[in-house]
């Protein structure tokens, strides 16, 4: 089980009670490299597998979208995943907060047996809901000299692809920008 889960723990008990658990991890861990996530699923793949068996992926973060595309890119990689390892999408069970995603894995899923299916639960909730640490803070808008922008942290699609387009714009005189904690 991975350190970066963000499911509450009262979701955590009544899915690991309804079904056995084999697999339980944090798209983070793996959304900028799904070879990763391949070699995670390779360890825990068996030789058949029982109705009740999940491997629940927290997908807790927003996916990138390409022109033309009809389902997050990170989505089609996740999916990928389990097909290139061999085990049966009815494992898949996807916590999300992605309201409406069963659309896209329709999609996606097309050609695929329709009985092989991922369970998707989509919620709000999660550890920040019960965390002593969260505040929150009324912001006077009207006081903002400077528009800017924090995308601190791991490297991610989004980021790389909102920072190009403010660097290739000639918008960071214009926009405060941090970006790589830079």
């Amino acid at each position: 089980m991975s350190s970066l889960l963000e499911m509450s723990a009262e979701y955590r008990k009544a899915l690991y009670s309804k079904f056995t658990i084999i697999g339980h991890f944090n798209f983070l861990e793996f959304d900028e490299n799904f070879s990763l996530l391949e070699e995670h699923l390779a360890k825990i793949k068996k030789d058949q597998f029982s109705s009740a068996d999940r491997i629940i992926i927290e997908h807790m973060d927003t996916d990138f979208y390409l022109p033309d595309f009809p389902y997050g890119f990170s989505l089609y990689n996740l999916i990928t995943a389990f097909v290139t390892v061999d085990i049966p999408l009815f494992t898949l069970l996807l916590f999300t907060n992605h309201f409406g995603i069963e659309k896209e894995l329709e999609l996606l899923l097309a050609a695929h047996d329709q009985f092989d299916r991922p369970t998707v639960i989509s919620s709000f909730i999660s550890t920040l809901h019960y965390s002593s640490e969260y505040e929150n803070h009324n912001i006077n808008t009207d006081a903002i000299e400077v528009p800017g922008i924090a995308m601190m942290g791991a490297g991610r699609v989004h980021r790389d692809v909102l920072a190009s387009f403010i660097n290739n714009n000639n918008l960071l005189d214009v926009i405060a920008t941090a970006y790589h904690n830079k």
